[in-house]
């Protein structure tokens, strides 16, 4: 299993245009060096630099580069969602990621299938202060609907003292040996369930066949409802 071949992207979510140094960016660098070891390959796409239009089709604008994000999306197997905190919450980039991707949903509810299903999902955050367990939760129960899998401790993060400036939050960073051990088991376990699924991609296409359950059952879903008979009845 360990010989196949893995793809991972970076959606990095740093409001930091250009190459201007950013703390989530280098916590992700950090993540991406134990991929390194592990052979993985990867492609980092920061969002400041890319022009994704408001909206929820696959395509916007004739110069909407959403359309290279999610061709990357379908290719991957190893999908990291890097924000920094702003006001308790992730960046209005990641946001605009997650209203963007309103298409995969869409064609997952129509049809049944996902271009998502299975792909394996990880976090790193940064921030001043507190935030990130709101973060955790409200991205994974985004992520989960989408048919992602989420391994244990699959979230890297940094956050700094009440207080004080933040032009020393980089150097507080680069020291704890808390945030160092997290990047190393994020890294290890993100690796250990990509390799399981794709090793055994298609027992669990065959299993999905042959035990049949209806999808996208949640809200707004009512018209694939009325297709099934109520069990209950």
């Amino acid at each position: 299993m360990a010989e196949q071949k893995l793809k991972a992207i970076v959606l990095l979510g740093t409001l930091k245009t250009g190459n201007e140094p950013s703390n989530t960016d280098e916590l992700v660098n950090d993540l991406l060096n134990h991929f390194a070891e592990y052979g993985v390959e990867v492609e980092k796409f920061r969002l400041a630099n890319m022009n994704i239009p408001v909206g929820l089709e696959e395509k916007m604008s004739d110069d909407d580069e959403w359309l290279k994000i999610a061709d990357a999306l379908r290719q991957a197997d190893i999908v990291i969602f890097a924000t920094p905190i702003w006001w308790g919450g992730q960046s209005s980039l990641i946001q605009r990621v997650m209203e963007r991707m309103t298409h995969f949903d869409e064609s997952y509810i129509m049809t049944g299938k996902s271009d998502l299903y299975h792909k394996v999902a990880g976090l790193v955050i940064t921030g001043h202060e507190d935030g990130v367990q709101h973060i955790v939760g409200n991205l994974y129960n985004f992520l989960q609907w989408l048919g992602f899998v989420i391994p244990p401790e699959s979230v890297a993060y940094w956050v700094g003292e009440v207080g004080g400036g933040m032009n020393v939050d980089a150097t507080k960073r680069r020291k704890n040996q808390a945030t160092k051990a997290m990047l190393d088991v994020m890294a290890r376990n993100l690796m250990n369930y990509a390799m399981l699924i794709k090793a055994r991609k298609g027992e669990i296409n065959e299993f999905e066949e042959k035990h049949v359950a209806r999808v996208g059952t949640r809200g707004g879903t009512e018209a694939l409802l009325k297709e099934k008979p109520n069990d209950d009845k």
